[in-house]
């Protein structure tokens, strides 16, 4: 008689088990005059407060809330992405990503073509009706220009790759760097006034476009919230970027009400 199948997996089944240990969900809040457990009836979830029956003490479990929720969230860290340039070097952190499109660089590139065409009609005007003995050379002139604005338009392309913004972190700032710098500053801000980094999605009149990194910075004002980088063509990068930025900063990551996950 043959072997059994049914039994033979059963038996394989239990020889790939192994007990699995498991955490424990049960905690309790005391309180911090009597050292006296709290029952679950004088807890108040919503506000975090509670009240102990032994000494009639009211005080908060906020932080136990919070240590809690910390301890049940899974983060996933994120690989550095193509795309994403990043450099330590002792307590210092380099992060470098492309360039987005500057709208007053969408309307030069976009222009550049008509202006190409109405400057090389000018030329043919001029040497045809203005100087006609020198309309062989107009007609070079006009030619060059052709030859040399394509190769120009099509050689920015390639070279617009090598754009990049910076995020420069030394031991006391934050520094935001343009190169080329296209009429934009560099900023700086204090570390120490950087409360927390967040990403929220770029749109565009075409719909989302990929994502935007803002920083919440302490200010003598209130708090403000600061656009790092205008746009990375994709989360991934700006989680990216993000995490790398809070680990270096010591930043715990957690929810802000402008975030998009």
């Amino acid at each position: 008689m043959g072997n059994d199948p049914l039994k033979e997996y059963k038996y394989k089944e239990k020889l790939e088990l192994r007990e699995i240990e498991l955490p424990s969900v049960l905690h309790k809040i005391d309180c911090p005059t009597c050292a006296t457990t709290i029952p679950a009836d004088n807890l108040n979830i919503q506000t975090n407060i509670a009240k102990c029956n032994s000494c009639n003490g009211i005080f908060s479990f906020g932080n136990e809330v919070e240590k809690l929720s910390n301890q049940n969230t899974i983060t996933q860290e994120i690989l550095r992405p193509e795309g994403v340039e990043l450099t330590h070097f002792q307590d210092k952190l380099d992060i470098s990503v492309a360039q987005p499109w500057t709208n007053l660089e969408v309307i030069l590139v976009s222009l550049f073509p008509m202006l190409v065409i109405m400057l090389s009609t000018g030329i043919l005007f001029i040497f045809t009706e203005l100087l006609p003995a020198f309309e062989q050379f107009g007609k070079l002139a006009m030619i060059t220009l052709w030859i040399t604005s394509l190769i120009g338009y099509v050689a920015y392309f390639f070279i617009r790759k090598k754009h990049k913004i910076y995020v420069h972190i030394d031991d006391q700032n934050l520094y935001i760097e343009w190169r080329p710098k296209k009429f934009l500053r560099d900023k700086k801000y204090a570390i120490e006034d950087i409360s927390q980094v967040y990403i929220k999605n770029a749109t565009s009149a075409g719909g989302v476009k990929g994502a935007a990194i803002f920083m919440i910075v302490n200010d003598i004002n209130g708090q403000k919230h600061v656009e790092l980088v205008k746009t990375v063509d994709s989360r991934t990068k700006a989680k990216y970027i993000e995490q790398e930025i809070e680990k270096h900063l010591g930043i715990k990551d957690r929810r802000v009400p402008d975030e998009e996950i």
